[in-house]
């Protein structure tokens, strides 16, 4: 084989069924001049022996002990990649045959850049392909002309998290020099990250090619981060790209406020509310009362305050709202 240029790295903890397809597309891909690592992090099931049954002497197993977390696992994949570039192949996705060739490609393009992403779709537990209100809604993010500039990517970020994680091929380097992913915070990892690299003065390339799946299913870490620290995680990323960002000349004094986490707040507190889950809705809006006050003078927070406690009337007023700004990229995502 040639000399690996790239390292696939699976941060793994009981993978399951789905290690399985990762692994398949992985080893399925054009350009075969890759290392293959699994760093497993405590796992109970039999993700190991999947791992080799699969990839055999492709793939080198590391297991962590004890156990390091989400950020603590990424980071020991990181310490273990020696190729110049790398990507964080979360263990329940799967990738196209040329994601690898293709990503190589931009990077190459652009020596000034820390990664490059691609799109992404998502699937079920199944692989079936799904959809859903927020995917839709981040297309309206690559219909904007991409900007090679660091100011206009970071405003970008700071609209919404628009970039899939595990579409992410790293250059080496650059993350070096960028530092060690924090060990934290869960569910705004990879967005934290992103502000970090833009500020240690690497751009970023978006690649408009659909190159990879992620899946979207109730065991997914993801999810998990869900049930109660993404907001406060998600304010803290904000408050931090906000004073280091304008420190760094990437983010103007007078910014305004950012869309992102009252889009994700409004969004998961109507799923909340057509799922009954009334108390949900309540704690979502105790913590902006909490914590983001000035987010309660917000016309779109206004408006859901307004309806929601009017039964299937007000219900319905929010779906299509959330239509509305689904369709037409209202509420920050149209640029």
């Amino acid at each position: 084989m040639q000399t690996p240029v790239a390292t696939f790295a699976i941060p793994c903890r009981n993978a399951g069924r789905h290690l399985r397809p990762l692994l398949q597309s992985l080893l399925a891909q054009t350009r075969q001049d890759f290392e293959l690592l699994l760093v497993d992090d405590g796992s109970s099931d039999d993700s190991i022996a999947v791992a080799r049954e699969v990839a055999g002497d492709r793939v080198v197993v590391h297991r962590n002990e004890p156990a390091l977390g989400i950020g603590g696992n990424w980071n020991r994949c990181v310490d273990l990649v020696t190729t110049p570039y790398f990507c964080l192949a979360h263990q329940d996705d799967v990738y196209e045959t040329h994601y690898l060739e293709r990503m190589l490609a931009a990077l190459a393009e652009r020596p000034d850049a820390g990664f490059a992403h691609c799109r992404a779709s998502a699937i079920d537990a199944d692989g079936k392909p799904m959809t859903s209100p927020a995917e839709r809604y981040k297309e309206h993010f690559w219909r904007q002309a991409a900007s090679s500039d660091r100011c206009s990517q970071y405003a970008r970020l700071w609209r919404g998290n628009f970039i899939v994680c595990p579409s992410i091929l790293y250059r080496t380097a650059a993350v070096r020099a960028a530092g060690p992913f924090r060990t934290d915070v869960r569910f705004a990892l990879d967005w934290e990250y992103s502000f970090r690299m833009l500020r240690a003065g690497f751009a970023l390339v978006d690649v408009p090619e659909l190159l990879m799946r992620y899946r979207r299913h109730a065991a997914a870490a993801t999810q998990a981060a869900n049930s109660g620290s993404r907001f406060p995680e998600e304010l803290s990323v904000l408050h931090e790209a906000i004073a280091t960002g304008i420190v760094a000349g990437l983010l103007p004094a007078a910014h305004g406020a950012s869309p992102a986490l009252r889009n994700n707040l409004l969004h998961e507190a109507l799923t909340d509310l057509q799922a009954g889950r009334r108390s949900a809705v309540e704690a979502k809006l105790a913590f902006v009362q909490a914590h983001a006050p000035g987010l309660l003078r917000d016309p779109y927070v206004l408006v859901f305050r307004g309806l929601w406690r009017l039964g299937p009337p007000g219900r319905g007023l929010l779906r299509l709202g959330r239509q509305l700004a689904v369709r037409f990229g209202l509420g920050g995502a149209g640029g």
